[in-house]
């Protein structure tokens, strides 16, 4: 069997044993132009109950043609109490104690429970984690999964809440210099953009990690990296926001098996960089970035409001 076939095999094997990958969503009716040079396919992960977010980033990216495929996220605030428990990082004795964690549980109707994380059998969240953030990690890690399933090698994952800054096909170039500058083999992620911004537009730098219960990384240090490589790239040990991201086949698997072994503890974007040995890039000057004061259902249920606003 092929190398990459045999993979693909293995992984999704390891996928059907796995409770996280319990509650990841297919990708049906792909069309044939949800690609460009150079990125095999575009998604974009958006809600069904926010149609109008899709809607404004296709404006933003139909006069360049180009057509994400739009994959219907996993709605965080509809995952049954089941569902939170088997995703999230169950407590074991010997996992770091006395960290500050959010747990879900049937006695607390689904209201959230703020305490230390020290209870063998619960499920916990870092603290006050929203069950949107979980719904989101999900819908990454889904898309991750059906685009090693597919066979993909390079493929361009955005969130419904893009700016396009710049021609957004200027991608594929850069992609190919990514590729000329550190080899093929040399990267797993490359930002459209610099770092994450907050409302004011201005930028949120990252550099740290945040401590999980269950994985110690190596070298803590790694994540405060921060080295332009050339006019174009710079490397990063760590960044926030995850809303336009090209990863690599290379940063799939890492990032996937990272979370089938480790479960969702943090946001998607504060823990897919813990991965080891993941090599994280952005580029110098924006490209697709995030919208500043973007509707967001991370911390509840917005979208039920729409008729009211």
């Amino acid at each position: 069997m092929h190398k990459k076939l045999l993979f693909a095999s293995l992984l999704s094997s390891s996928l059907l044993l796995a409770g996280l990958s319990n509650y990841f969503k297919d990708a049906p009716n792909k069309g044939s132009n949800h690609h460009i040079r150079n990125i095999d396919f575009i998604y974009m992960l958006n809600l069904d109950q926010r149609p109008e977010k899709y809607e404004a980033s296709l404006k933003q990216l139909e006069p360049y043609g180009i057509h994400p495929y739009r994959f219907s996220a996993v709605n965080g605030w509809e995952l049954s109490f089941e569902a939170i428990q088997d995703v999230g990082l169950k407590y074991k004795k010997g996992m770091q104690r006395e960290i500050m964690g959010t747990s879900y549980l049937p006695e607390d109707e689904g209201r959230p429970k703020h305490s230390l994380v020290n209870q063998e059998g619960v499920t916990y969240f870092c603290h006050c984690m929203a069950r949107g953030p979980i719904g989101i990690c999900l819908s990454h890690l889904s898309i991750l999964a059906d685009a090693v399933k597919s066979g993909y090698q390079t493929i361009w994952v955005m969130e419904d809440d893009i700016q396009v800054i710049k021609d957004p096909r200027l991608m594929s170039e850069l992609v190919a210099k990514l590729d000329d500058q550190v080899g093929e083999k040399g990267w797993d992620v490359l930002f459209t953009d610099r770092d994450t911004k907050n409302q004011r537009g201005e930028y949120v730098p990252c550099a740290a990690y945040a401590i999980r219960p269950n994985y110690k990384p190596r070298n803590p240090v790694i994540f405060q990296q921060k080295r332009n490589i050339s006019q174009e790239f710079r490397q990063v040990g760590s960044r926030y926001g995850a809303y336009s991201m090209i990863v690599r086949r290379s940063g799939m698997e890492k990032i996937l098996n990272f979370f089938l072994k480790y479960k969702i503890f943090f946001p998607y974007d504060m823990d897919y960089y813990a991965a080891p040995g993941i090599k994280v890039f952005t580029v110098r000057e924006d490209v697709v970035s995030t919208l500043s004061k973007a509707i967001s259902d991370n911390g509840g249920p917005n979208y039920l409001n729409k008729k009211k606003t």
